[in-house]
Order: structure tokens, then C-alpha cells, then sequence
């Protein structure tokens, strides 16, 4: 692994519609019945995490990612994916630290879905609570997990 940064992209820019390939490939499958960019570009802040030159890993926050398109208007993390290579090195929790940063500001509830244990493991450590079971654009379960950032005693340090 060489030098790691992680910066903003712009919707507009060509490095966006890269994110959305890698989570298409990575995450969500070419059969899946939604594609990432119909997501990704409706985004309000994608951060992608470069090895020199090369993504390998994205993420972004946005107010369209409800699975079910109930909760959709709200702010969501969403499209957190980190190469299988460079997995289990912190890259997650990198992108996990800024979306938060981000969202953090808006002073609202904040929302993630996922059917990854691991993913749900990892939220349920920074004190997100189930909000609720539901089922994706694929039929699929997939769980709502929600945190108050204004609640004093979900404060915490995400760091």
C-alpha cells in the first residue's frame, strides 16, 4: 500500500462516475436493479480514498438512499465501499469519520441501511440504533439504522 489520501469529489467530475463503477462492482452487483450513479449523482458530499492515483475506497452522503423510499429527504451515510485488498487497514473507518464529519453539521437524525453483518457490527459500536427491517430494491432484507447526533447521549467522539 503506498501513500493513502482522502479527498472530496465534485458530482460533476469524471472520478465520480468511477466511485459509482466500484460500488456497482464491489457492493451492490451489476444485477442489482438500481444503478450506483442514479444514486451517486444525486449526492451532497462523495469522498473517495486514493493509493497514489487508484480509488479504493468511496462514500458519500445523501438524502435519497432509503431502500424502500420512505425515509428518503432524510440524511444518509451510503455508499461506503473499500476494495477487497485493502480491507481491514482503517480505509472504512476513514470514510465512516468524514461522512459523519459531514453530516454531523446538518444537526438532524442521520440514517445507513446495510445487510452486512460486518457493517452492522461496526454501527452498532458507534452507538447507532436499529430503527428498522425493510427489504431493498432487490427484495433483500436490509437494516435501518439510525443515529441522533443532537442527543446528548449519542454524543461521541467518531474519531
Amino acid at each position: 500500500m503506498g501513500t493513502i489520501k482522502i479527498k472530496e469529489i465534485k458530482v460533476k467530475s469524471p472520478l465520480a462516475k468511477k466511485c459509482a463503477g466500484i460500488i456497482q462492482e464491489y457492493s451492490w452487483g451489476d444485477n442489482y436493479p438500481v444503478k450506483a450513479w442514479s444514486e451517486l449523482k444525486c449526492a451532497r458530499y462523495i469522498i473517495a480514498v486514493f493509493d497514489r492515483k487508484k480509488i479504493v475506497g468511496c462514500s458519500s452522503v445523501t438524502r435519497i438512499a432509503s431502500p424502500d423510499k420512505i425515509d428518503n429527504g432524510k440524511l444518509w451515510l451510503a455508499n461506503a465501499i473499500v476494495l477487497p485488498n485493502y480491507r481491514k487497514k482503517g480505509i472504512f473507518k476513514l470514510l465512516y469519520n468524514k461522512q459523519f464529519k459531514y453530516a454531523e453539521k446538518y444537526n438532524e437524525p442521520i440514517f445507513s441501511c446495510t445487510s452486512n453483518p460486518v457493517i452492522e457490527k461496526f454501527l452498532l459500536k458507534n452507538r447507532w440504533v436499529l430503527y428498522r427491517i425493510t427489504k431493498d430494491e432487490s427484495g433483500e432484507m436490509c437494516k435501518v439504522f439510525i443515529i441522533n447526533p443532537t442527543q446528548k447521549h449519542l454524543k461521541k467522539t467518531h474519531h
